[in-house]
């Protein structure tokens, strides 16, 4: 049996390998250009989508692309105007808000290049509701990747914006709030020098040992449950020309740094909400995991104070975080709090000794 399984792990690292290796090299509309990039030129980003706000609520479960204008504002001006498609994401969010995540296409039905498709298209985070504390819920997410990218370039990047959402034909915006938006799968890759990879089969043993243990760490250091390797849950995973699979995480809401009132635990994990913190890694040696930890306690303060001068949190949302953060810091602290928390309760059945 053992033999039959590493048979199986080899051949999907190989095949994974191979996947890396045959993707064309990526080649950039000149007009468009990375358009992640240029959003990060502006500070601060105040963007007017307009589109029929009506018809992209009504086709939430559809995900029907439509058409919309994008426009980016230095003051009254308007400093970049595109013509795009919008159509909603996140199927929890779908569900539950007013208004869900969105996705934006840069890019004409029919690119030149295919690459572009997935370079020029990102997520948006908007308002879950029209109120002060769904608008601080985008922020603390918003808080979360941040951290993320503190701790490592294995991260997708996000850049805040003011967002509204305006109907053509109308002076006043329907939708009007803070938001931000997410690097695309693609750009981050190639950053990384590596590929996207969607495999059929996923397991963490394929994955770099400290890439997983990284970001399994920071899953708990922010309370989040709400991911998992085989079904690639909340995760893309890139492959390097170094024949590397790394792990990338997103999607926080249900994060307990978040704290969403729509955010409910697994049935499957034994906790009563989404701030109880439980830890979902791999069993793997203490060594590793201390590395990992090393890491973490090197960024103590520097987390800490990225929370403290989040200038978008308010004093109840920035108390509760670093209360939170805090509380994680001082596990990680405590040898015996560790070897409880996380060396004894990893995930025996994704060991990789």
């Amino acid at each position: 049996m053992k033999t039959l399984l590493a048979l199986a792990w080899f051949g999907t690292l190989l095949l994974l390998c191979q996947t890396v290796a045959a993707q064309p090299e990526l080649v950039l509309e000149p007009e468009l250009d990375n358009i992640f990039s240029r959003l990060q030129q502006y500070e601060p980003l105040n963007v007017i989508i307009e589109t029929d706000l009506k018809r992209l609520r009504k086709e939430r479960n559809n995900e029907k692309w439509q058409p919309a204008t994008f426009k980016i504002m230095v003051g009254d001006s308007v400093a970049f105007e595109k013509a795009v498609k919008v159509a909603t994401r996140g199927n929890m969010r779908k569900k539950t808000c007013d208004f869900p995540p969105v996705k934006i296409r840069f890019f004409e039905e029919k690119p030149y290049n295919d690459s572009i498709a997935d370079i020029n298209q990102l997520k948006l985070v908007v308002n879950c509701r029209y109120s002060e504390a769904d608008e601080q819920l985008v922020v603390l997410e918003y808080l979360a990747y941040e951290l993320y990218n503190l701790l490592t370039e294995e991260s997708f990047r996000v850049k805040s914006a003011s967002v509204k959402f305006v109907t053509p034909g109308r002076k006043r915006p329907d939708m009007d709030g803070k938001a931000f938006f997410i690097e695309s799968e693609k750009e981050m890759a190639s950053r990384l020098g590596g590929r996207p990879l969607k495999p059929r089969i996923i397991t963490p043993r394929i994955m770099d040992s400290v890439s997983f243990a990284r970001m399994s760490v920071f899953q708990y250091m922010i309370g989040n449950t709400d991911w998992g390797v085989y079904t690639r849950h909340n995760l893309k995973v890139v492959g390097t020309a170094e024949s590397k699979v790394i792990p990338v995480p997103y999607d926080f809401d249900y994060a307990g740094l978040v704290a969403a009132d729509y955010a409910v635990p697994s049935p499957d994990i034994k906790v009563n909400s989404v701030r109880e913190r439980y830890f979902l890694g791999m069993c793997q040696s203490a060594e590793l995991y201390q590395q990992v930890i090393d890491e973490f306690l090197a960024k103590k303060e520097q987390i800490l104070a990225h929370c403290e001068n989040a200038h978008d949190l308010n004093y109840g949302s920035r108390k509760d975080a670093l209360y939170y953060l805090n509380e994680f810091f001082s596990i990680l602290e405590d040898p015996e709090k560790v070897k409880k928390e996380l060396l004894e309760n990893c995930n025996r059945r994704v060991r990789s000794d």
